[in-house]
Parts: structure tokens; C-alpha cells; sequence
């Protein structure tokens, strides 16, 4: 019986039907369509903000005299607790000045920072350096000017307490990453410098270790071994605030494993929290976008729906009289509006995969609130067309009667001229009327 009526409604109702599936279809394709956009560029936020960052983390272990961990053991302990792609052991250390002899003239600077890098590093970190050789000892942009050295110049390094160490210059570099490369880790914010030294040199590792590594070792103030860390980013969530709470939890994490014996400068989690605002400004761009676009075509669906709803009292009204039940009749309403739901969300969103496959150049989209959405308009539309349906009052007791194909039939050839449907109504009943009056008169007679 149910098919019987689909039929009929594909039959006779297919343009009416065409229409309420596409004010349906409209609305999930424009909610589709800008859910799939906020999600890209959300994602997009995502991507570019840890694209950018030269160092994910920045491991600073405690001093081995006071039980810290080894840069071995912190190593391992940072590629246990995240998904780790490089790793590079950064030595710091504070000096009280550099001074350069160029001609006649001595040039010094005040206290300034000398690091100690692998020979890989800037081929794991190129972000990191950018301008001059990256081969020996290079010193700063800033720094060389403030000496007036150029490349093959020997600079002495005032380390305190010891004798003065000379170096000579192979490069000069520019540090464009110098605010996080130098922060302070573990210091209270208003205890921070304000702006990373003036004063750097780079030096290779062997070179630094030995100026300091005895110093290091012995846990001498001023000197301190960091893990610059860059962490796969492959598996982070689109959204900007899900990835920063995804590697902040790494984060923690790692601090748990080293029990306290480490600190841990999240630059990743940082980035990601600043590009929060941008992700949200976008959701509500799109709120006062869809809203209104989403609440059109809603409209134009009800108007649709609305004018059918004489049409739908007639076709109840012959389905009463062939003996339909309250129960048949809510079923055969019910699938009106499931075909209307299911087959215009099933178009709206095809026509979303396709636009923004022509217009983000991608066909994947997903956004947890355009799910919803969908699943709340597939829900709407068959609760609507049911409380439409159900306006329609039936006599106490026509629940259990029985409905044929042939009362199916009958009314749909009915149905097919409205007017003459409705003008059937009170006739029928009449002559139902006065079948059952005469019947009764036969009766009595025959008594």
C-alpha cells in the first residue's frame, strides 16, 4: 500500500514533490557549502600558523648537579611523549661582552649570549637563519655592527671568571626567530627580558663545548643545554582551539614523564591560541551569513508545503471515507514527507560536495555543526509534513479499519481534479446516509 502511494505521489504529485525537495535541497546546500568553507579555512589557519613556526618546542632540562636529566634521556623522554619529526641539542650560554679590534680602534659590547649548534641544525631548522655562510662561527646582523667586524675578523669573547676567548667570524647571519629562539623559559612573565640580546654569536657545538662544556657540566650559573623539537603536524585537528588543546596535552604530558626535571616552552600551543580570535571571527562571518540564507530557503519550503495543504485534507478526507485509519493515514503522510526530507538532504548535499569542489578545489569538508545541521533539517521536514497531515481530525474509532489497494486507487483518480474531490465529499456521505436509512427501513419492515 505504501508503494502504491509513493507511486501515485511520484505519478501525479512529482512537480509538487520536485518543488518542496528543492526549497529542502537549497537550504542543506548553502548550510553544506558555508560549513565546508569555515572548515577549510579554518584549517588552512591551522596549517599556515604551524607551517610558520621554525620550532615547535624548545626542552630545557634541569641541571645534571641537582638530578636533572641527561639531553640522551630527554631525547628519548621527548620522542616518547609526541610524534617528533627533528630534534637538535642548542647550547646557551652568558657572557659579559664581546670586544673586536678593527684598525685602530677597539669596539666592546655589553653582556650577549653565544650559542652552540650542531652542524645540522639549519638544515633541520632553516627558518631559524637567514642571510650569510652558515659555516664556522657567525655572528648576529646587530652584533657585527655594533663591532664593525665583517667576515675573517676575530672577536674575543668575555666569559666571566675565566680568560678571554677569540673566534673568528665566517658569516654573518640574521635571526628572524630570536624572540622565541631566547625566551626564558620557566621565568615569571613580568621577570622575562623584554627583548631578546643585541649581542649573539653562534658557534659550532664542539667549539662551544669546549669554552663551556666544563662550565656546563659543573652547573655553573648562565649555562644551559635547550632541546629545540619540531613535532609532526600532519595529524592536527582543523580547528585552531582543538589543536592548541592537542599539544598543549603533549606538552604535559612530556613534563609528567620527566617528573618535574624539565621545562617546556610551547611555541606551537602559543601560535595556535593567537589564531583562535581569527577562527572565531570566521564562525561568526558565517552565522551572519548562513543564518539568513538558511532561514530563505526554510521559508520558501513552508510556503510550498503550505500550498499543498488543501490538496492534502482532500486526499485524507477520501482516504476517511474508503475506511483509512488514523494510524494508515499518519504512515502514508509520513512518507511524503520522508521523500521530500531524505531526497532533497540527499541532493543539497551532493550539490555542496560539488561546489566545493569548485570552488575550495577540494570535495572533502567536514564540520561537526554542518552534520548537525543536516541531521536537524532531515528531522524537521518529515516532523513538519507529519503536523501538517495531522491537522486533519478522524472519527473516534476509524484507528482499526481496514485500507485497500482499491480505496488507493480510488482516491487518487479522485484526487486527480480537485474540485470535483471536494465536491464528491458531502455527496458520498449523503448517499452513504441514505443507504444506511433505507436499510434500516427494510429492516423494520421485514420485523
Amino acid at each position: 500500500m505504501i508503494g502504491l502511494w509513493l507511486i501515485g505521489l511520484l505519478r501525479q504529485r512529482g512537480g509538487r514533490l520536485a518543488g518542496m525537495s528543492g526549497g529542502v535541497a537549497v537550504t542543506v546546500a548553502l548550510v553544506a557549502s558555508l560549513g565546508a568553507f569555515i572548515a577549510q579555512s579554518t584549517a588552512s589557519m591551522t596549517q599556515r600558523a604551524s607551517a610558520s613556526l621554525p620550532v615547535d618546542w624548545q626542552v630545557q632540562p634541569g641541571p645534571a648537579t641537582t638530578g636533572g636529566l641527561s639531553i640522551p634521556q630527554a631525547t628519548a623522554a621527548v620522542a616518547k611523549a609526541a610524534r617528533v619529526t627533528k630534534q637538535q641539542a642548542v647550547g646557551y650560554a652568558d657572557v659579559d661582552g664581546f670586544e673586536a679590534t678593527t684598525g685602530e680602534s677597539v669596539q666592546t659590547t655589553g653582556q650577549g649570549k653565544v650559542l652552540g649548534l650542531e652542524s645540522t641544525y639549519f638544515r633541520d631548522f632553516p627558518p631559524q637563519v637567514r642571510l650569510g655562510s652558515l659555516d664556522g662561527v657567525l655572528i648576529a646582523q646587530q652584533t657585527a655592527a655594533n663591532l664593525h667586524v665583517t667576515i675573517g675578523d676575530t672577536v674575543s669573547i668575555r666569559r666571566p671568571g675565566v680568560a678571554a676567548a677569540d673566534v673568528r667570524i665566517a658569516g654573518i647571519v640574521d635571526l628572524p626567530n630570536a624572540d622565541a629562539m631566547f625566551q626564558a623559559i620557566g621565568v615569571a612573565p613580568g621577570a622575562a627580558p623584554q627583548a631578546p640580546p643585541d649581542n649573539v654569536l653562534l658557534l659550532p657545538m664542539d667549539a662551544w663545548q669546549r669554552l663551556f662544556g666544563a662550565e656546563a657540566a659543573a652547573g655553573a650559573p648562565g649555562l644551559r643545554t635547550q632541546l629545540h623539537v619540531a613535532l609532526a603536524h600532519d595529524l592536527l585537528p582543523g580547528d585552531p582551539e582543538a589543536a592548541a588543546a592537542q599539544v598543549q596535552g603533549a606538552a604535559r604530558n612530556l613534563e609528567a614523564r620527566m617528573a618535574g626535571n624539565a621545562l617546556v616552552a610551547d611555541n606551537l600551543a602559543a601560535r595556535l591560541d593567537g589564531v583562535r580570535s581569527d577562527a572565531l571571527f570566521a564562525k561568526v562571518l558565517f552565522l551572519f551569513l548562513g543564518a539568513p540564507g538558511a532561514l530563505l530557503g526554510a521559508f520558501l519550503t513552508i510556503g510550498v508545503v503550505a500550498a499543498g495543504s488543501g490538496r492534502r485534507r482532500r486526499d485524507q478526507a477520501l482516504l476517511r471515507i474508503r475506511g483509512a485509519s488514523r494510524a494508515q493515514i499518519m504512515k502514508l503522510a509520513g512518507v511524503e514527507g520522508m521523500c521530500v526530507g531524505v531526497g532533497g538532504t540527499l541532493v543539497g548535499l551532493i550539490l555542496a560536495a560539488l561546489l566545493s569542489r569548485l570552488f575550495l578545489g577540494t570535495g572533502y569538508f567536514e564540520a561537526s555543526s554542518v552534520g548537525e545541521t543536516v541531521l536537524h533539517l532531515l528531522g524537521g521536514a518529515d516532523s513538519g509534513q507529519r503536523s501538517k497531515f495531522g491537522d486533519y481530525q478522524l472519527h473516534p474509532g476509524d484507528e482499526n479499519q481496514p485500507i485497500s489497494c482499491g480505496a488507493v486507487s480510488f482516491c487518487w483518480r479522485r484526487a486527480r481534479i480537485p474540485d470535483r474531490a471536494a465536491r464528491l465529499i458531502p455527496r458520498r456521505e449523503c448517499r452513504l446516509h441514505r443507504a444506511a436509512n433505507r436499510h434500516e427501513r427494510g429492516g423494520n419492515r421485514v420485523a
